[in-house]
């Protein structure tokens, strides 16, 4: 980590490994080197912007991108540069205008950098910096919060928060799902698309899959506000929209280890229709799942599942008295 990172910009920032594993919390000595680094040179500080959001906005799995990836995304801003062309007088940035000559490394980046742009990720983030840390589908992220709580990732899902104003104002905003534990402090928030959870310091579940919202406390005392009721919980304790998505049901007792075992890859659903698994074993594994018979989507049981994804597959299936098919790209289930 010795380089000579004066004359970077946000594209050779974001290009750096180090830096990628110090923003994506992959590597404890990456992140204690940039932390000493930025604060040793504000200078740099937009710049540094400019590539947080790069990396945490694209969420790049793969070391290099396939030819069809950097054609798509190459068509992409040709278009938008096109349609740019007869609208402003602005000059669009561009490392190597001949793409021919264009270098895979660079190619990269210059495609990410782009259709970053293009989305108006960017921007939104400069006018607004939040900081957002996103995972996708087969993905578990640990996060550590400016004030030493955690957050526990499920896959696909995403958390923002300003970090800036995080010692007066503790809130974050939530899709998906994950686990908090809440360090003592002055109040703690968290906003979801369909309601808010007030602690103090506490630890608890959060879920906001498919329009709905479940929340279970395991220690201290949590308030879930939506649709205009609240409830209180205690430990041990649960609420819920109700079906119809009008109210909160009354707390009930939560067997929040259960509902908190995702945190080590077991998973359990009681009186839930297959469907529902079928999109969490998508969400974990990323893959794609066909069910060939309709009434076995509608199938309401209790199902577990853990490990790869073939045991996974195993479990449910036994439960279902189905069948599997694991393809390069996708899983077919199908009656026995």
């Amino acid at each position: 980590m010795k380089k000579n990172y004066i004359d970077y910009d946000a594209i050779a920032f974001a290009e750096d490994t180090t830096f990628i594993k110090w923003i994506r919390h992959q590597n404890p000595e990456a992140k204690h080197f940039w932390e000493d680094w930025v604060q040793s040179h504000p200078d740099k500080a937009t710049a540094i912007k400019e590539a947080k959001v790069l990396v945490q906005a694209l969420n790049i799995k793969e070391e290099e991108p396939s030819k069809e990836r950097i054609d798509m995304l190459w068509s992409k801003i040709d278009a938008a540069t096109t349609e740019q062309s007869k609208t402003s007088n602005l000059k669009t940035v561009a490392r190597n205008p001949q793409p021919a000559a264009r270098k895979p490394q660079l190619v990269r980046w210059l495609s990410f950098a782009a259709a970053a742009c293009i989305a108006g990720v960017l921007f939104f983030y400069l006018q607004d910096p939040s900081t957002m840390v996103q995972i996708g589908k087969g993905e578990h992220l640990a996060y550590t919060l400016p004030d030493a709580s955690t957050i526990q990732l499920n896959a696909d899902s995403k958390i923002s928060f300003k970090e800036k104003s995080w010692s007066k104002e503790r809130i974050v905003k939530l899709e998906g799902e994950a686990f908090f534990e809440v360090k003592k402090g002055q109040k703690f928030k968290v906003i979801t698309p369909l309601g808010e959870v007030e602690v103090l310091g506490t630890s608890f579940n959060v879920n906001t899959r498919n329009g709905n919202l479940v929340v279970d406390c395991q220690t201290g005392k949590v308030r879930v506000s939506a649709k205009g009721d609240q409830e209180i919980l205690t430990p041990g304790q649960g609420t819920r929209l109700n079906k119809e998505q009008t109210e909160l049901v009354d707390t009930y007792t939560s067997n929040i280890n259960q509902q908190i075992s995702w945190r080590r890859n077991k998973f359990h659903f009681d009186n839930t229709n297959f469907r529902t698994v079928v999109e969490e074993l998508e969400r974990q594994y990323d893959k794609s799942i066909k069910v060939l018979d309709e009434k076995l989507l509608d199938k309401v049981g209790a199902y577990t599942f853990e490990g790869n994804l073939e045991t996974a597959l195993k479990e449910v299936c036994y439960q279902l008295n189905a069948k599997y098919t694991i393809k390069e790209h996708s899983v077919v289930i199908e009656k026995k």
